[in-house]
């Protein structure tokens, strides 16, 4: 877009890929802390619905003939956050979706799509680009930010069995009394 539509400089390029990973730096620890703190799967879908519409402005804007190298730069920092973002919640989610003991499985299947998607984006992205112009192409991610979301939106954790409340033997400080506690984690 950058090249195509604005004749962007070489200084230009090199300036919206640092801010393109700018917010690797800055984001990614307050980021993990977010995703510790809050439910997972409203940061993955926020993440995503501003994703879209933050990649929406630049087709809309390009349609309009305003588009300009500030814009791609904001939303290149916009996309980094929100990348950073989702991908926080996202690792720390994939355990409440899968039990315990297929979780190195589920991980290293996670890795391989992820692989395969950022490699193959890469190349249909190109011929997209080729085939419907860049403005119109990247209507084609907005889309799948949209697709993302519903389907984080409907990716329900499964529920499980409660776990029964233990007995445990008398404890310090309740005066001989049993405490119940739940097994597992909370």
């Amino acid at each position: 877009m950058a090249l195509l539509e604005l004749h962007a400089s070489t200084t230009q390029f090199a300036a919206l890929a640092f801010l393109g990973q700018l917010p690797n730096a800055v984001v990614a620890l307050p980021a993990g802390a977010l995703s510790d703190r809050y439910a997972k799967r409203p940061q993955m879908i926020a993440a995503d619905l501003t994703a879209a519409a933050g990649l929406a402005t630049i087709p809309a804007a390009s349609f309009a003939g305003v588009l300009g190298i500030g814009q791609l730069y904001a939303v290149a920092v916009a996309l980094g956050i929100t990348k950073i973002v989702h991908d926080a919640a996202a690792i720390s989610y994939l355990p409440v979706l899968v039990e315990p003991h297929l979780l190195q499985r589920a991980n290293s299947r996670l890795g391989a799509a992820s692989s395969v998607a950022d490699s193959a984006g890469s190349n249909a992205g190109a011929v997209l680009v080729g085939a419907v112009g860049a403005a119109r192409s990247v209507l084609a991610d907005v889309l799948s930010y949209l697709l993302s979301a519903l389907s984080c939106g409907a990716s329900a954790p499964p529920s499980r069995s409660p776990r029964r409340p233990v007995a445990a033997g008398p404890s310090r400080g309740t005066s001989g009394r049993a405490c119940a506690t739940w097994s597992g984690s909370p």
